[in-house]
Formats: C-alpha cells, sequence, structure tokens
C-alpha cells in the first residue's frame, strides 16, 4: 500500500462558507439608488422641531416709592376704621356673596347696604390703595415738569388747590391721594396743641381734653381738592376714612404723658378737600362734565373702571372719552388703570355683515376715542388736526408686588395691571 501525506480539507471554489448558511448567490444590485424617486432625484427629508408656543411676556414689577411707614400706616388706617377686619374669618361667607354679586355685574345688589360697601372696602380697597399710591408717587416723580404736577409739588394755595377728578368707588383712591399728599408734603400732616406747663408741671386734664377740634394743621389751606364721582353714593365709607387720618392715632391706656402730647392725626384736617357726587356720567354732557373738571389743570383717574364702563356701552363710553377731551383744560393728566388684557365683547351691527360676536382690547377702544384723527384715511381729512393728547405711559402688563413686612388682618394680594398715562396738549 502506497503511503501517503493527508492535505487539508478542500477549499470551495468561491471561498469559505458563509457562518450563517445564508445563500451563496450573488447579491442583486439595487434597483434605484436611495435617493431617487421615479423620474427626478429629490432630497431628504429633514426633520424640523415641532413649533413651541411663544411665551408670554414677563409682568413689569412696578417701582415702589411710598415709604414703608406710609403704606403700614394704609393698612392700619382701614383697620382702625372698619374694626370688623379684625375677625376677617368670619367675614369669608359675606365677602363671596359680594364676589358672585359683582361677576353678574350686579352693582346695585353688591352695594345695597352700607355694611356691603364697608366689607367690599375691607376686602379689595387696601390691596388697590398701596398699588394706587406708588402709582400716583412714582408719576409725581417722573413727569415733574407736567403743569398739574408743578402745581402740585410747589403746594400753591394762594389761588387754587391742585385738583383731582376720580371716576369710580373712592375708598381707594382718597387713601392713595392722601398718602401721595404725606409723601411729597411735610405740611400735609396735623400738629396737635402743646398745653403749656403750670408751674413746670404737665396737667393730666388738658391731656384729657384734647379733641379733633383742638388740632391745628401746619397749613390752614387746602393742599389737594378731590373729587369723587360713582353711580353708586360711597359718602359714608369715604367720610369715616377721612376722620380716621384727620383724628389723633388711638393709643394704649398705658401710654405716657409725652407720647399723648406728640400724638398728632396722620393728615391736618384742611390739607385736603373733598366732595363726593353720585351721578352716571356715561349719561352727563359736556357741560355738566366740564364744571365738574374745573379751568385748571386737573388729574383725571380711572382705576379699575374704564373697561366696566365698555361692557356696558361701548358707543356711550367712546362718547364720554371725547367729552373729557373737549373738557379737560391744557396740562391736565389723564390715568387709566385697568386689568391686564382687559377685553370687550360686542355683536354685529345693522349695517354689519358679520354675524359672530367679536372681542376689543379695551386699550384699542380707548385710545380711538382719544386719537380719532388717526383712525380715519389720510385723503379723507381735509385738514389734518394736531392730536389732543400725549401719550406718556403706555403699558400693557404691570404688577405691584406688595412689601413682605406689612401686617394686615385681611387678605392682601399683589395688583396686576395695564397703564395709561395721558396728557392734555
Amino acid at each position: 500500500m502506497r503511503k501517503y501525506q493527508r492535505q487539508a480539507q478542500s477549499q470551495p471554489k468561491h471561498g469559505p462558507p458563509s457562518a450563517s448558511g445564508a445563500s451563496k448567490a450573488p447579491i442583486a444590485p439595487p434597483t434605484r439608488r436611495p435617493d431617487e424617486r421615479g423620474s427626478g432625484i429629490t432630497k431628504k427629508s429633514v426633520k424640523r422641531p415641532s413649533p413651541q408656543a411663544t411665551p408670554a411676556p414677563a409682568a413689569k414689577i412696578h417701582q415702589q416709592i411710598i415709604p414703608d411707614s406710609l403704606q403700614q400706616l394704609i393698612l392700619d388706617i382701614f383697620r382702625e376704621t372698619f374694626p370688623e377686619v379684625d375677625d376677617f374669618e368670619a367675614l369669608k361667607p359675606a365677602l363671596r356673596e359680594i364676589k358672585d354679586t359683582l361677576d353678574r355685574r350686579d352693582f346695585q345688589g353688591a352695594f345695597a347696604t352700607p355694611e356691603h360697601k364697608e366689607r367690599y372696602t375691607i376686602r379689595w380697597s387696601p390691596s388697590q390703595a398701596l398699588a394706587y399710591a406708588n402709582i400716583l408717587a412714582w408719576i409725581a416723580k417722573e413727569y415733574s415738569d407736567n403743569e398739574w404736577i408743578k402745581r402740585f409739588d410747589a403746594g400753591d394755595v394762594e389761588h387754587n388747590p391742585s385738583s383731582v377728578l376720580c371716576f369710580g368707588r373712592g375708598a381707594a383712591e382718597l387713601v392713595a391721594l392722601i398718602t401721595m399728599l404725606k409723601n411729597s408734603h411735610v405740611s400735609a400732616s396735623g400738629q396737635p396743641i402743646q398745653p403749656q406747663p403750670a408751674n413746670g408741671q404737665e396737667i393730666d386734664g388738658a391731656l384729657e381734653s384734647l379733641a379733633v377740634s383742638d388740632q391745628r394743621p401746619i397749613s390752614d389751606k387746602a393742599l389737594l381738592s378731590v373729587y369723587l364721582v360713582d353711580t353708586t353714593d360711597w359718602t359714608e365709607v369715604v367720610s369715616k376714612i377721612q376722620q380716621s387720618y384727620t383724628t389723633p392715632r388711638p393709643l394704649s391706656k398705658y401710654a405716657s404723658a409725652k407720647a399723648r402730647l406728640s400724638n398728632s392725626p396722620p393728615l391736618s384736617p384742611q390739607a385736603l378737600s373733598w366732595k363726593f357726587r353720585q351721578l352716571d356720567i356715561l349719561e352727563c354732557g359736556v357741560e355738566e362734565l366740564g364744571s365738574t373738571i374745573g379751568r385748571d389743570p386737573t388729574l383725571i383717574t380711572l382705576f379699575f373702571t374704564l373697561n366696566e364702563m365698555y361692557l356696558n356701552s361701548i358707543s356711550k363710553t367712546s362718547a364720554f372719552l371725547r367729552k373729557i377731551t373737549a373738557a379737560a383744560p391744557k396740562g391736565s393728566l389723564l390715568l387709566i388703570v385697568d386689568k391686564p388684557g382687559a377685553c370687550v365683547e360686542a355683536g354685529p351691527t345693522n349695517d354689519s355683515t358679520e354675524t359672530e360676536r367679536r372681542q376689543y382690547p379695551m386699550h384699542l377702544l380707548m385710545y380711538r376715542a382719544l386719537f380719532p384723527v388717526e383712525n380715519q384715511k389720510i385723503e379723507k381729512v381735509k385738514e389734518k388736526k394736531e392730536p389732543a393728547w400725549q401719550k406718556l405711559v403706555e403699558e400693557d402688563n404691570c404688577v405691584f408686588k406688595l412689601d413682605k413686612g406689612l401686617v394686615f388682618p385681611g387678605s392682601l394680594e399683589n395688583i396686576k395691571f395695564q397703564m395709561h398715562l395721558l396728557q392734555r396738549l
């Protein structure tokens, strides 16, 4: 038998077998290229990120101008004027009822009784007064060249005091104006009589006999004249607040004779004069409005009032603003503060083809009434008239944040608002 050497296992003709045992047939070429579709060639689709909603701009934080001591005095005056606030928990059911009534726009029902008015004031006016006071003080600081502010800063009482016309309720407005006055004029504070000591000793009986009528103000003429107008009579509420400001603060029974001697009212009784008038301003004429405003530059305010008026009637409210334009003297200021994003819903007019109700931003309606020339086409205006107002401030979204150190038994809240300040030219 012939001897032979064993060789390695024969290899396949086309190389080693596939490890997976797949078919050994060659791979067919592709029928088309990856990017080829039909007769044309298209680019690969790029996956785009899904669009995200643009975040709403943050509210502008309004600057704190009023010192903490005066802000706390605002809350103390409300507490002393309406002691029912000390049992705030017991008031909550009545406050919910008032709020529900206001949400239904039943103002007569919400303010039907003196108790309702006082409870509304306890709940909502303190926060509003804090915000209004800081807004007014900021305006006095930033626009010191305005005619009305010059008159107010100078305290020129030889002829007429600076006048303010407030449309809407009145309690928060009056407190804010008193605070503005105290912040700007030291002479607005009251001053107690100092009884003369007998034989070098103070007389306790003289201390006990001090009364409101005995208080002598530093100035015996008014620095500020305030006219409050609303469809509801707020005279009793406003009168109580004014009395609290012009009466010496309550002292502890353990207060010393020196403390009693130095106790003075927060406001001189003669520093501010006020008048309230119950009036439907949507129905009054230009002459009546003009007599209310007067001939001197005036500060005219609508705090959270204008949008309510527009909800009542767009046409009458726009007409009211046009009457303000006609009646306001040169140099007057028009200050409008309202809810941010406030809108008015209105239906189609008789001559319109629209069938759906639309929403109109309050500030758009307001500026259309105050600047009517801007709404007409130039070719239709025979004579181009100069605007009646100059815009000083136009802020759509502001917030007044409370000082954390304030103390009050009732509920307080930050106030969000839009603000528009205009000057009569």
